[in-house]
């Protein structure tokens, strides 16, 4: 089969005839105009605002200067300009801003003037890369989806049944108790995370134990190392200390936890400062081998998940849980806290439980979980996966495309020349699962299934730009996931075939992050590239979106024209129960696991006002924003106390750029009258509009998961 008659055949699998419609609009679109002109306002003409009252560019010559009117007097500037307008629920008050639903009622366009930085076409390297990971997905990794619908693996085993006790609260200094139902708000704590609710975590994608299986195959003849072993055969690794894989979950989480509970950052509504306060949250992390499939995940998630329950296994309880709460783990509902490869792990096991198919015990579970937190998840998949199979299972690539693509697999397994080991095990491991298209074509249906409300938070770090995976990742991403992934985005994304969500913005340079600061220059600039990078035939000014076509993942707003609002490029679309509601600048590490590059404050002996860096620049982070697109996520409860599955946050409005300002005999357009044949006029040279959550300078996505979801 040729490349061309296999990516047909591909494509036709999983998309319905619309939205090969859509892919014909998007063609079409292509050839047409696309919006204002791209450069800065120059010549005798100012941009024309929107509607009265709206900021206005500055006239520009073709050096850049300022043009003034002649009879302009009082002249001042250019200044600089980095300002907090206050919260949008002020500056707004007729509309609703809870939601991103507003930003398409703003008569003003959010960016004036600007310069956009110089294109950075790919290499041939890149090219041939490219080539060789797209015939993988249109042959083999086709292949792969068909064997597995024909195919599927049977349910590893079933799980026992749940035994979960009665509830209790002592009476404070005796061993009197009294028997109270599990649900009852005695045993919710306003002043503790999800109001002192259990927590699970589960892990991501473990490269060390990629690179360990790599560097330690089985052997006939000797010890095996435990890498080797597999669950549930060898099911003391996974849940006694010590084991292999039970004491990879432990280091994995140890700075969040730390950062968390263990130290418990926090600045509340009652904080005016942050500070540190331990919590007493009970918790337990989920062991799972990367190196076997998802099903043995899922089935491994559950076990533990029912071990939990019926008997404390592994429930870890800080001294500080209250000494009056006599009560099963996950009795009043438990958070499940997951990170990457944990999301898609988390969900699909919820939806494959609830409908019986790892047994009645299994079946009891779902209902023990109040909601899910999902951070950077690969809920789509992630094309990192794909190559690192490609490499596996296909024939070496050529030169040129071994220098991206061996790059990209040394880091899948943090080791070096892996290109020249012996991967053929990968097969039969996770990352069979994250291919895209088995991750959405196999698993897509039971995560758009799950019972449990599953919170999303997503970042758009530049390292994708800076980093070896960027170029293969379509769309913004984090370095190893896209955000149409990590933002519960179901939609399809075939490289050469469909672009990822976006959105038509009115023009590319009042699309882009303006800055004069260098480091955020150059910050910006790649975020662009990512942006661009949509591996597929788009119209004109279109772009890669975030969770919203209105926000860049700097929170920035975005010039939109058209938001491609139900069609199958809408940002805004997602898996069922699935919730976006934070995104930034964060990579892949960031909010999960631990970062040796990155550490949290807290791990180092820093104070809780200390900021964490963004990787590859210095500069602090300061730029969480909001990315809730489904208004059900404030009125949805998780139990019958009025407890939210997330509580507003509040967002200001900020506007950073450069401007002058001058004075008139009379109104040249949204000046402001200051007296008789007296009216100050002010002008941008450039103009960004930003909305960022309250809080946005000592905060992260983390921070703002523990203090507003699972809250009365």
């Amino acid at each position: 089969m040729s490349k061309s008659s296999a990516s047909r055949t591909y494509i036709r699998h999983f998309l319905p005839q619309s939205t090969l419609v859509f892919v014909i609009a998007l063609a079409l679109f292509a050839c047409g105009g696309g919006g204002s002109s791209d450069s800065a306002s120059t010549g005798d003409k100012p941009e024309v605002a929107e509607a009265v009252g709206c900021d206005q560019a500055a006239v520009l010559d073709k050096e850049g200067q300022v043009v003034f009117p002649a009879e302009a007097t009082e002249i001042v500037g250019p200044v600089d300009v980095d300002e907090d307008l206050g919260l949008l629920s002020d500056l707004y008050p007729d509309l609703d801003t809870t939601t991103d639903s507003y930003f398409a009622k703003v008569e003003c366009e959010p960016s004036i003037g600007g310069t956009l930085p110089a294109d950075e076409p790919p290499t041939q390297d890149q090219l041939d890369a490219e080539e060789y990971v797209s015939k993988f997905e249109a042959n083999e990794g086709q292949a792969i989806v068909e064997d597995l619908k024909v195919n599927p693996l049977p349910p590893v085993a079933s799980i026992d049944t749940v035994t979960m006790g009665n509830c209790y609260m002592k009476t404070a200094g005796t061993d009197a108790q009294k028997q109270v139902a599990c649900d009852s708000p005695l045993f919710l704590q306003s002043n503790q995370p999800f109001e002192g609710r259990d927590i699970i975590y589960v892990h991501g994608l473990a490269t060390d134990h990629l690179k360990d299986k790599m560097l330690n195959p089985p052997s006939a003849m000797g010890s095996v190392h435990p890498v080797n072993k597999l669950w549930p055969q060898d099911a003391v690794e996974f849940l006694n200390a010590g084991g292999y894989f039970r004491t990879y979950a432990e280091n994995y989480w140890k700075d969040h936890l730390f950062e968390h509970l263990g130290m418990g950052w926090q600045w509340g509504s009652g904080d005016s400062v942050p500070i540190y306060q331990p919590k007493a949250n009970r918790y337990m992390l989920v062991a799972w081998s990367s190196n076997q499939t998802m099903e043995y995940a899922q089935h491994a998630m559950l076990t533990q998940i029912q071990l939990a329950i019926s008997s404390n296994k592994n429930v870890v309880t800080p001294s500080s849980y209250p000494a009056t709460f006599v009560r099963p783990f996950c009795s009043n509902g438990c958070i499940v806290i997951s990170h990457s490869t944990g999301s898609p792990i988390t969900s699909s096991a919820m939806s494959l439980a609830n409908f019986g198919f790892f047994g009645a015990g299994a079946k009891q579970i779902p209902s023990h979980i109040a909601a899910h937190i999902s951070f950077a998840g690969a809920i789509s998949g992630s094309r990192v996966a794909t190559v690192g199979m490609a490499i596996a299972l296909g024939a070496a690539p050529a030169v040129g495309a071994s220098n991206v693509l061996c790059a990209i697999v040394d880091w899948l397994f943090g080791a070096n020349n892996t290109c020249n080991a012996d991967t053929t095990f990968v097969a039969n491991s996770i990352l069979r699962d994250l291919i895209p298209a088995v991750t959405q074509g196999i698993w897509g249906d039971w995560i758009d299934s799950s019972p449990v409300p599953t919170v999303t938070t997503a970042g758009g770090h530049p390292v994708g730009g800076f980093g070896v995976t960027g170029f293969m990742l379509p769309g913004v991403d984090d370095g190893v996931v896209t955000m149409n992934s990590a933002c519960g985005n179901p939609n399809p994304v075939f490289p050469g075939l469909l672009p990822p969500s976006g959105l038509t913005v009115s023009s590319l340079v009042k699309a882009f992050d303006m800055s004069e600061n260098g480091g955020k220059f150059l910050r910006s600039a790649k975020i662009l590239v990512n942006q661009k990078n949509l591996k597929a035939i788009a119209g004109a000014n279109y772009l890669a979106g975030s969770c919203t076509p209105y926000l860049s993942p700097t929170g920035m707003v975005m010039p939109v024209i058209i938001a491609w609002g139900g069609t199958p490029f809408d940002a805004r679309n997602r898996f069922k129960n699935h919730y976006s509601f934070i995104q930034g600048l964060a990579e892949h590490s960031y909010d999960g696991g631990s970062s040796g590059a990155n550490p949290w404050p807290s791990t180092i002996g820093n104070p809780p006002s200390t900021l964490r860096q963004y990787l590859f620049f210095a500069t602090n982070n300061v730029e969480e924003s909001r990315a809730v697109t489904d208004a059900e996520i404030y009125t949805r409860m998780i139990d019958g106390n009025g407890t939210h599955l997330v509580k507003p946050v509040a967002v200001h409005e900020i506007v950073r750029g450069r401007k002058v300002s001058f004075r008139m005999p009379f109104n040249i357009g949204s000046c402001k009258k200051k007296g008789n044949l007296n009216y100050f006029c002010q002008r941008w040279i450039w103009k960004r509009t930003y909305n960022l959550l309250d809080k946005w300078q000592e905060k992260q996505s983390s921070h703002y998961a523990y203090e507003f979801v699972g809250r009365r």
